[in-house]
């Protein structure tokens, strides 16, 4: 399976010092001493990633998708299912990029804007076409602007009309978007002149796009006209403007960052000089938004290396369906799915029972062991007899590299995927700005866990003191506990060297804001360092931990700061929790919580402590019962012990919701929680929350009303 038997010594450092001293040294990867703009000699912007492709892969796999077929249900009703994959290789792929390329030219369908860049909207799910419209951008020096599939109108508008957009290339339900926002706010996408829809037109849709002054076409009309009219292609330069990526942003409009070719390319290069080299033998499965740059550098990274990547079949529900049809070799995910994942394979443990359930446990237990002992993800004799058959279940039976990022992932799951799957699993963290990434898991340490490693070789990293939070580059130990009253030490903390936010400068660090110099220079400070907004420290190790958040930090009543986001992540380890919304104001002197369950958990709970309830099988069913709203307090409070949350960081009354949270409605397109929209939608049931609170219990300070 996947990985090697040897990963060299452990704990390999995370960093090395290259300016400074202490916990505001400017640190650097320990294995390249000076930054990497990219790995290949030939490979310097992302039109020429896909060119190095091509020539290893020629007429091997690039793209695949699932087609829909007709089957039939349990009950002979006709149904649509997702079939096997079919691939088209590099050749082909690139007969279409060049004749997309061709059509836009021949068509003059892309002028240049105010600013002298021509830009090209893409908007719908992830699809083949979409990375076809996207190369033909790159293939003649184009900037494209995806639109998140759940944009409203009036972001929707602001992003056009910002822009000066001419084309957008979207799928149908993207064009019925896109002609509602023209109606509603036709004088912010008056430039809006073309729409390429992926699927056939209609001559009802024709209809609708002429009233509208639009001139629709498919995108297999667009290909028959740059076929016919083929056009010499104009490869950009390094430094040109790759792509404007909107962070969907959790409150006002979204902010446009400036990714150049260089700087995509300097971070996809650092995965290779990270050791997580990719080869045309590699598959991975695209499902993570194309709209957010994470996805955008899995795939660069896929196409420098000539691999092959298939499309999920747009429904987030049936991924793991995928997973099993496509068995990737390369998986980025995000926490929330590779908690998915382990709930599944040990909720069936569970369920199996006896001799099955003892024998996986006692696998478990052995290897955990034997990584931590020799850093070594294979075992002979537990990988054959029990997790190549686990890792075969969820179609992860021949993955070798995973990656996780977006947000903090549990130790205990980072460690089970290790295990599980026999795979090296590393750790980024990064944000749209740095084009992803900034750091990375050593790819040879695979026995420790709860950090985000070092700077990667395109770019450096350093802290920066928050004093008004607390936390100074001089700190040598964090989460140190003392009792006032006796001045005995509660809790020693951990060891380290310096806590401030974390700041990286490097080839991959984007130019700044479409449009918005103020923002810009917000987020970079005059000697070039971006400001991420987070709060970290370095270990002793030289290893990067994500402790904090400078933002979406709010005052309490009596003077006490929160960060929600942190309290979140520590109640989101409760197996009950699947999504978290902690809400809290300077009205209140206390912390109220928004709960939606994990349906698979509510399964499992009900089957051991209440078996009426055990036929249960969806949220609507769970929420209703009386006793599940103390079993997620008890979790909950016993995440907040080992969490270590002090009083006023513990949240005292929930709601339970049944319908989970989606980028249709308060999750950002990355998976993050519109917190304004939350607070929006449940404002009703948080005032009736503290009025309880207020009357029940007592609680001083607290105040109703609303904001």
């Amino acid at each position: 399976m996947g990985a090697s038997q040897s990963l060299g010594p452990f704990p390999a450092p995370g960093s090395v010092i290259v300016e400074g001293e202490g916990g505001g040294a400017i640190r650097r990867s320990p294995h390249y001493p000076n930054l990497v703009p990219t790995a290949f000699d030939d490979v310097y912007t992302l039109y020429d990633a896909f060119q190095r492709g091509l020539r290893i892969s020629a007429k091997r796999n690039c793209m695949g998708y699932r087609p829909m077929e007709k089957s039939k249900d349990s009950e002979g009703k006709e149904i649509l299912v997702a079939g096997p994959y079919i691939w088209f290789t590099y050749e082909q792929i690139y007969e279409q990029i060049l004749a997309i390329g061709s059509a836009l030219e021949y068509l003059k369908m892309v002028p240049k804007n105010d600013l002298g860049y021509q830009l090209v909207g893409l908007f719908s799910k992830n699809r083949m076409e979409w990375v076809i419209a996207e190369q033909a951008c790159h293939a003649y020096s184009y900037a494209d602007v995806p639109l998140y599939d759940t944009l409203g109108a009036d972001a929707m508008a602001f992003i056009v009309s910002q822009t000066i957009m001419n084309v957008v290339f979207c799928d149908a339900a993207g064009t019925k978007k896109i002609f509602d926002a023209k109606q509603k706010e036709n004088d912010k996408m008056k430039s809006l002149k073309f729409v390429v829809q992926f699927e056939d037109v209609t001559t009802a849709q024709r209809d609708t796009a002429k009233k509208l002054n639009i001139t629709l076409y498919s995108f297999s009309e667009l290909l028959t006209i740059g076929k016919a009219h083929p056009q010499p292609v104009k490869p950009p330069k390094p430094e040109d403007l790759g792509f404007i990526c909107y962070t969907s942003g959790t409150t006002g409009m979204p902010k446009g960052a400036m990714i150049s070719h260089k700087n995509m390319i300097a971070d996809a290069s650092a995965a290779y000089t990270a050791k997580l080299g990719v080869t045309e033998e590699d598959v991975h499965l695209s499902y993570l938004p194309l709209a957010h740059v994470f996805e955008r550098l899995v795939e660069t990274a896929m196409w420098m290396g000539g691999a092959s990547v298939g499309f999920y079949q747009g429904d987030t529900l049936k991924i793991l369906e995928d997973i099993t049809a496509i068995r990737p070799t390369i998986f980025p995910s995000v926490p929330r799915m590779y908690n998915r994942i382990y709930d599944r394979i040990t909720g069936k443990v569970n369920d199996a029972g006896g001799i099955k359930a003892a024998l996986f446990y006692q696998a478990l237990e052995g290897k955990k062991y034997w990584l931590r002992e020799t850093n070594m993800v294979t075992h002979s004799l537990w990988d054959k007899l029990v997790f190549h058959k686990v890792a075969q279940t969820v179609g992860l039976d021949r993955v070798r590299i995973m990656l996780t990022g977006s947000a903090p992932i549990a130790p205990h799951v980072i460690e089970f995927l290790r295990v599980a799957f026999s795979a090296r699993v590393c750790e980024g963290y990064g944000q749209t700005e740095c084009s992803a990434a900034a750091t990375l898991t050593n790819f040879n340490d695979q026995a420790t866990k709860g950090h985000v490693g070092g700077p990667l070789a395109s770019n450096h990293v350093k802290l920066v003191s928050v004093p008004e939070l607390g936390y100074l580059v001089t700190d040598t130990m964090h989460d140190h506990k003392v009792d006032e009253k006796t001045g005995e030490v509660v809790d020693p903390g951990i060891a380290c060297v310096g806590r401030g936010e974390v700041c990286y400068k490097g080839y991959n660090v984007f130019s700044g804001y479409y449009k918005d110099p103020e923002k810009t220079a917000e987020a970079i400070d005059s000697d070039g360092w971006l400001h991420s907004g987070d709060i970290g420290f370095w270990d002793s190790n030289g290893n990067l931990r994500i402790i904090d958040r400078k933002k979406n930090i709010f005052k309490l009543s009596q003077g006490e700061y929160v960060a929600a986001e942190k309290i979140e992540n520590i109640y989101s380890k409760a197996r009950l929790v699947q999504q978290i919304f902690v809400y809290g104001d300077s009205l209140h002197s206390v912390l109220v919580g928004i709960i939606i369950p994990d349906i698979d958990a509510c399964k499992a709970w009900a089957k051991i402590h209440y078996p009426n309830y055990s036929h249960y099988t969806t949220l609507a069913d769970f929420v209703k019962t009386p006793e599940l709203k103390p079993a997620i307090m008890t979790e909950m409070q016993q995440m907040a012990k080992e969490g270590q949350l002090l009083g006023f960081e513990q949240v005292k009354d929930i709601y339970i919701d049944n319908t989970a949270w989606t980028p249709d409605d308060l999750l950002t397109p990355s998976l993050k929680l519109k917190r304004a929209d939350a607070k929006k939608k449940y404002i009703n049931v948080i005032s009736d929350m503290y009025s309880k609170l207020e009357k029940v219990a007592g609680v001083s300070g607290l105040q109703q009303g609303k904001q």
